[in-house]
This record gives C-alpha cells, sequence and structure tokens, in this order.
C-alpha cells in the first residue's frame, strides 16, 4: 500500500438508509513498531487512544493482516489478537484495541449500517460475545477489503448502492473463511472438492463411502469433516440440492408429482413425497398451488 494510512468518512444519503444497507467509512493503516496508535487522527467520533476506548454507532469489521496486538470490550476479556483475525465492532459496545510495540501491525476496516445489517450481525453467524474471528491471512479477503478501499478512494460517491452489495460479500467470505479454518489444511480442501462433486451428481445415486475413498480420506473422518464445515451431512446436503430442483420443477412446469420426482434424481414418487413435505412443511401439489399464487 502506497500511504501509511487512509480513510474515508462518506455522508450517508435517506435512500441509503431506506436500501438497508450503507458504507459509512472505510481505510488502512500500517502501524510501524513502536510508533504511536492511531498513527492519524480520525473525526472525533471514531478517534479513540488505549486509556478511553470508544463506542460507535457503526459496525465495523477490522481485517489485520500482519503483526499482533489486544482487543477487549464490554463483555469480552482482553485478548491476544493476531495477523488473520477480524474485529467485529458492534453499535454502542465499548471497545479498544492496540498493535503490539514491538510488532505494530496493519489492518483494514469497513464501518457500515442499515436495517439489514443489523439482520445480518445479529445471527449466530456473528455475536458480541465473541467479536474476534480467526480466519486467517486470506488473500482473496485482503483483495476485497482492497479493492474497496480503492474504489471509495479514488471515486467516494460513485457507487452507494452496489458498495452495500460487497460489504454482503466480504461478509460472506468471512463466513466461508471460519468454516475452512474449523477443518484446517487439506481436510477443507477436500470437502469443498466433495461438495462441487455432489452438486455436479446431485441427480444420480452417490457411494459416500466410496467418494470419501477416492478422495483419499477414512469415511468416518470425511463424514465429521463434512458437516462440521457445511452443518449437514454429505446425503443432507445432496437431499437439499435434490428438494431445490424439485421446488424449481413443480412451480415451472406441469411436470406429475411423479415426474418432478423422477426428473429430480428421487427413486420413488413415495420417498420424493415424504422428504419434501418434511423439508418444505408443505406436500409437492401444495407447494406448487401455493408458488402459482404468489
Amino acid at each position: 500500500m502506497p500511504h501509511q494510512a487512509h480513510f474515508r468518512y462518506l455522508p450517508i444519503l435517506a435512500a441509503q438508509r431506506q436500501w438497508g444497507l450503507f458504507l459509512a467509512d472505510c481505510g488502512y493503516s500500517v502501524t510501524e513498531p513502536g510508533s504511536p496508535y492511531p498513527p492519524q487522527r480520525h473525526p472525533d467520533a471514531y478517534h479513540f487512544d488505549w486509556k478511553k476506548g470508544r463506542v460507535l454507532d457503526e459496525y465495523q469489521m477490522v481485517y489485520l493482516t500482519r503483526g499482533r496486538g489486544v482487543f477487549e470490550a464490554r463483555g469480552v476479556r482482553r485478548q491476544n489478537v493476531e495477523a488473520g483475525d477480524v474485529l467485529m465492532l458492534f453499535p454502542g459496545v465499548w471497545h479498544r484495541y492496540t498493535p503490539d510495540a514491538k510488532t505494530g501491525w496493519e489492518e483494514q476496516w469497513i464501518g457500515f449500517g442499515g436495517t439489514l445489517a443489523e439482520r445480518l450481525l445479529h445471527t449466530p453467524f456473528f455475536r458480541q460475545k465473541k467479536p474476534v474471528l480467526r480466519v486467517g491471512v486470506d488473500e482473496t479477503l485482503c483483495q476485497r477489503f482492497t479493492a474497496l478501499i480503492n474504489d471509495i478512494e479514488h471515486n467516494p460517491a460513485g457507487a452507494p448502492f452496489s458498495s452495500a452489495g460487497r460489504i454482503i460479500e466480504i461478509l460472506g467470505l468471512i463466513q466461508e473463511r471460519i468454516k475452512n479454518v474449523g477443518a484446517k489444511g487439506r481436510i477443507s480442501v477436500v470437502i469443498r472438492e466433495a461438495q462441487n462433486r455432489i452438486l455436479r451428481q446431485a441427480a444420480a445415486p452417490i457411494d459416500f463411502v466410496q467418494l470419501a475413498r477416492s478422495l483419499r480420506i477414512s469415511y468416518t473422518t470425511f463424514r465429521r469433516s463434512f458437516k462440521q464445515q457445511t452443518g449437514v451431512s454429505p446425503a443432507q446436503f445432496q437431499n437439499t440440492i435434490l428438494i431445490n430442483r424439485a421446488r424449481d420443477l413443480l412451480s415451472a412446469t406441469d411436470l406429475s408429482v411423479s415426474e418432478v420426482a423422477m426428473k429430480s434424481g428421487f427413486d420413488t414418487v413415495y420417498y420424493f413425497s415424504r422428504l419434501f413435505t418434511k423439508k418444505t412443511g408443505l406436500t409437492p401439489s401444495a407447494y406448487r398451488t401455493q408458488s402459482r399464487q404468489s
């Protein structure tokens, strides 16, 4: 990065608030070992020092890409943080953080708000009691932060609505990286490849024991790691794909329920109807009727 620090604070228009998600500020800073922190003064609503800490009126995600330091927030014990950590800051919550004087650090951050932000950040994926997310130093995530910050630098008023979509993309990447960190190294890559193979051949019977063997992993490890990374078993993952295909066919075609079952990859219409009703709360016929009324 060409400068030691850069940041931009943006006016939020009424239309952006109606949109439900808006970018309020973004920036980066490089704090060298032994340097004061923060390296430059920010507006009063954002500036802070370690002694006083601060409280924001917005959400922020701070991505550390080099160095280490400490972080503390209301209700959260003081803890060490390092390169690869994302600090999730919540509005109205006192917090403070600072780099280690021996290492300094590099950080990128994005501040945002809106009703959609409130919905996204009040889910099981982001918790106020667990604001430090261990995602690792990830090139793709770094690039997304950098691209948004650079675009705002060159054209701060140019894309107030599409920039909000990029916030969602970054939040999604963070979630994916957290899942991958939970299944270290090669296992994470193996499970991602397994997902791709299931997606490509979902309508055909899949021998998951053979799939695990072809990926050079034991079936026990495969099934456990798959559920850790995706939240469902391999069979449930496949069934979700098949049910979604059936939804589309029921809504968009006049195929009989038996034909939908066959084209979606189910062996029998009975099993299809039972599973579809369990997953959606409606029989296939009732789902078709409801989807065409809406």
